[in-house]
């Protein structure tokens, strides 16, 4: 060509490199064959790629570069060559240019894949492709350099796909409006598990769940279509290295692209704890590893092994069954979420036959499954790390892994509508690994969830039937004992009649009585009358320990009355639902009362059961309630009822050997009755009622011995207690509080008179000798004083006699006085009246200053006694006395003197009646005394 003639090798080299440098690439072809010696195709192409701006247009220079590659001439390209820039200067200078020319090489030096060395064009366009997103960042300008070339090369096509068409849909399609975008560089850098986190982590830049799938297709897919490029290789490898060693599955992945979509897998499932509802999302609109967009740039027939992908879809199922699991969230949207999850990986891997979702709760259908593959789960098997683990029996898909997640999904579900979400982690727990008492403690949480959110028109029927099949996954709980350790269910360690049991509880709180009546109480009861009665009682205390009043027309107490009622006629002879009768009813009476308890904690009925001496409470009624103590009828009810309702404690020491037999209820009740009389005397007497107090241990106390209307050789001693004697010893020695009015020398006297009476009946109760002393030294306390009593009023009455007679007769109009005869014999007879009382006294006085052991205590009290206490002896009395040693002959002669003196004096002709009741006293104390004293009756 005549325009190139004089030139040399270094000009065309010179001339080349000119042409790029200004863009005008059409004459490259001509000039390479004119010079093929000086101007190679690798040569050229490092001109091209030093010199040709990459801002230049590629479809101005893909031509050339096919030209120059096939090694044939553009059929537009012209004859002419502008060589003005080089045709005038010298070879010297030009040679010097030429050797000062750096040209660039053919590979990008971070690109180390081993490609064909003879495929030249494919390394000079991946360099340049990384030179113009260098310089310019203009990435479509890439894609338009590499289209019409990526057919020519399988490492081209597949730098295309895994790195360019990420990019090019990252910066330009899915996300255009990012402040910043990535770069070919940084993206080559990346190994599988950043570049997935990257890449599936712009998701959360929107809030559309779509854009998750659209990663997964368009991103993470075109991505792993390099996995097997080397330079992916050392970075995974050296990835690999640097990173913490968690314990390997043995079945790990062989290729390159299975452990990469097993990132996919993990990130998932990272993803799913954060956001379920976009993995869910995933799942349901991917179908795995070979769901993806490769935008048309791969081969048709080209794709995975059979068995690579077979494996990888494996993954990808028990990825979405690990999702299942690992959902934390019990509420309905997302346990839903997982219902279709699971649903769509049955159906992904053809297992839909298996699945057991059906979505009407009132016909549950019968799980069959074979249990044995996951018998061998332990605690580890729902750790995270290891759920997606190839040898878990829970997530590796299978018949039975299918079966027993979608029978505990569905189990889920009837949580949820029993208003006891529970996640599915948990449930799978209490089916697996728990015991049966853990999983009876589960059952119980779950009936009370129902009870406690217990809606009206709730058809318990069918919440009956929905936790039976909780417990067996059985549709039609035929009760099958052969088979029932075969069955699984989330409480199937727990016994049919367990269930059964506290079902019959929640239909009792709920108040469903006619129900419970119907099921249980039928022909076709699975329960035995002592469970129902068992249960039954339970939850008659669960109402019973709940209420806050116990009134049993309110609360918590109706409801175990209500209980009792509906039940009771069905069993007339249960001792415990007598029981708790009793119990009921001694509560209620005990509501009408005000009653605290220490602290300031008001009386619940809960209070009695858990008191130690429930009896101590009707103590604290009397404390509390003033004036309580004259309803003793009342608390002697309540006291009856606590006894017969078995919470009353042993009140004596007696009965705490393991030698002794347990009290009968008959002795029981006669204790508490004792004590609560006892304490009622007690309050009487602290709120100075003596009379009250009297009355009762007159009414009540005395044994039928000592009554007047019994003979005391006839009928028997009454029973010995350390109770009724301390209550009326206590009352023997009350003493009225000083008052601002001082009562009349006859009420004292009275008053005396009564509590000696009190002190003799002590004295006759008293079960050992131990206390005989102090009620003796009592009595003659009492005795002193009423014979200081006796003598003031003698005195007084000798006084008012002395003033009358003192008084002139003629100062009384009509009056006519004594003579002087009768007057000496009136003085006469009071003189010998004096000296007969002085005489007694001297004589007791020398009596009581001798020594004063037991013997002479006990004589020195019985004459008092019979002094003073029982002064109208008649004459069967006098007979009986003669049993009496002789020496208690003439003290009581002289006793009985001066009382048939004193009463004649004062006038009275009648027998008192606290006379009548001494008189029969005395007799008991006599032969209590001689017991004391060691003496035999004289009859022996």
């Amino acid at each position: 060509m005549a325009v190139l003639q004089g030139l040399s090798g270094a000009h065309a080299i010179l001339l080349a490199s000119h042409l790029c440098a200004t863009g005008d690439v059409v004459a490259l072809p001509l000039l390479q064959a004119q010079f093929p010696a000086h101007l190679p195709l690798e040569r050229l192409l490092r001109i091209i790629l030093t010199f040709l701006p990459e801002s230049a247009d590629p479809s101005t220079y893909t031509p050339v570069l096919q030209a120059l590659v096939d090694g044939r001439q553009l059929e537009t390209g012209g004859d002419d060559i502008n060589t003005a820039s080089v045709k005038d200067l010298p070879e010297p200078i030009v040679r010097k240019r030429v050797r000062k020319i750096r040209l660039l090489p053919l590979q990008h030096p971070d690109d180390q894949d081993r490609q064909d060395p003879a495929d030249l064009l494919t390394q000079f366009l991946i360099h340049r492709a990384h030179r113009i997103d260098s310089e310019t960042a203009l990435q479509p300008l890439v894609l338009d350099l590499l289209l019409p070339f990526y057919h020519r090369s399988e490492a081209l096509r597949t730098w295309l796909i895994s790195s360019l068409l990420p990019l090019l849909r990252l910066n330009y399609e899915y996300y255009p409006s990012q402040d910043e975008t990535f770069s070919l560089d940084i993206l080559e850098s990346m190994d599988n598990s950043i570049a997935i986190n990257v890449l599936l982590s712009m998701t959360g830049a929107t809030k559309s769940n779509m854009d998750l799938v659209r990663n997964l297709r368009g991103l993470v897919g075109a991505w792993m279509y390099g996995s097997n490029r080397s330079k992916r290789r050392r970075l995974n490898e050296a990835a690999q290295e640097n990173s913490i060693t968690l314990p390997q599955d043995e079945a790990q992945p062989k290729t390159t692209a299975g452990v990469g979509w097993q990132q996919v897998n993990e990130w998932l499932l990272a993803r799913s704890l954060v956001d379920h509802e976009s993995a869910v999302n995933a799942f349901v609109n991917w179908d795995g590893p070979e769901d993806v967009d490769l935008g048309g740039y791969a081969e048709e027939n080209k794709g995975l092994p059979d068995d690579e992908l077979n494996d990888l879809r494996t993954r990808y199922g028990q990825t979405g069954l690990a999702v299942v699991y690992a959902n934390a969230d019990p509420s309905s949207p997302a346990l839903e979420g997982s219902i279709r999850v699971l649903a769509r990986i049955a159906e992904f891997l053809k297992l839909e036959e298996y699945l057991f979702l059906s979505p009407d709760l009132s016909e549950l259908p019968t799980v069959k499954f074979d249990p044995e593959p996951i018998s061998s789960t332990s605690r580890v098997s729902f750790l995270q790390n290891a759920l997606l683990v190839a040898s878990n029996p829970l997530t590796r898909p299978s018949a039975s892994s299918i079966s027993f997640l979608s029978a505990v999904c569905l189990s889920l579900r009837i949580l949820n509508e029993l208003g006891h979400p529970t996640p599915c982690k948990t449930a799978a727990n209490i089916c697996l690994l728990n015991n049966e008492e853990t999983q009876l403690l589960e059952l119980r949480s779950v009936v009370a969830s129902v009870v406690r959110q217990a809606k009206t028109g709730r058809d318990w029927s069918k919440t009956r039937q929905q936790l039976l099949w909780l417990r067996d996954w059985q549709g039609d709980h035929a009760e099958d004992p052969a088979d029932d350790y075969n069955r699984h269910g989330l409480f199937w360690r727990v016994p049919r009649n367990t269930v059964e049991a506290e079902i019959l509880k929640a239909l009792l709180e709920v108040r469903e009585y006619n129900l419970a009546v119907s099921i249980y109480m039928g022909a076709g009861s699975t329960l035995s009358s002592p469970q129902v009665e068992e249960a039954v009682k339970e939850a008659v205390f669960a109402a019973y320990d709940n209420a806050s009043n116990g009134n049993k027309t309110r609360g918590g107490m109706k409801r175990a009355y209500d209980i009792l009622q509906a039940f009771q006629p069905r069993f007339p002879d249960s001792a415990s639902f007598k029981q708790l009768r009793a119990l009921i009813s001694a509560t209620h009476a005990l509501s009408f009362y005000s009653l605290t308890l220490q602290h300031g904690v008001p009386f619940q009925p809960v209070s009695i059961r858990v008191h130690p001496d429930p009896l101590a409470l009707i103590e604290k009624v009397l404390d509390q309630n003033p004036k309580s103590y004259t309803k003793l009828d009342d608390l002697l009810a309540i006291g009856r009822n606590l006894v017969s309702a078995g919470v009353s404690s042993r009140l004596t020491d007696e009965h705490d050997s393991p030698f002794l037999p347990p009290p009968s209820q008959e002795d029981a009740t006669i204790t508490a009755e004792r004590r609560i009389m006892s304490l009622a005397i007690s309050s009487a007497l602290s709120s100075n009622d003596f009379g009250t107090a009297y009355s009762y241990i007159l009414t009540r106390l005395t044994p039928p011995s000592l009554l007047p209307t019994s003979s005391p050789l006839t009928n028997p001693t009454p029973p010995k207690d350390d109770i009724t004697w301390r209550a009326v010893y206590n009352a023997g020695r009350y003493r009225a509080p000083a008052t601002t009015a001082t009562p009349s020398n006859q009420a004292q006297i009275t008053h005396l008179s009564q509590r000696m009476e009190l002190l003799s009946l002590a004295l006759v109760l008293a079960p050992s000798p131990e206390p005989l002393p102090e009620i003796l030294g009592a009595w003659r306390r009492c005795d002193e004083e009423l014979a200081a009593l006796r003598a003031r009023e003698s005195e007084e009455e000798d006084l008012w006699d002395a003033k009358a007679d003192s008084l002139a007769s003629t100062n009384l109009p009509g009056g006519f006085g004594p003579t002087d005869s009768e007057r000496d014999a009136f003085e006469t007879r009071q003189h010998q009246v004096r000296r007969a009382r002085a005489h007694a006294s001297q004589n007791r006085l020398n009596y009581e200053e001798a020594p004063m052991g037991l013997f002479e205590v006990a004589r020195g009290a019985a004459l008092a006694l019979q002094k003073n206490a029982f002064p109208l002896r008649s004459a069967p009395t006098t007979a009986t006395a003669k049993t009496i040693p002789d020496d208690h002959s003439t003290p009581s002669s002289h006793m009985r003197s001066d009382s048939s003196l004193s009463d004649d004096q004062n006038g009275e002709g009648r027998v008192r009646k606290r006379d009548v009741v001494s008189n029969m006293v005395t007799d008991g104390l006599v032969s209590g005394l001689g017991w004391v004293l060691g003496a035999q009756p004289v009859n022996r």
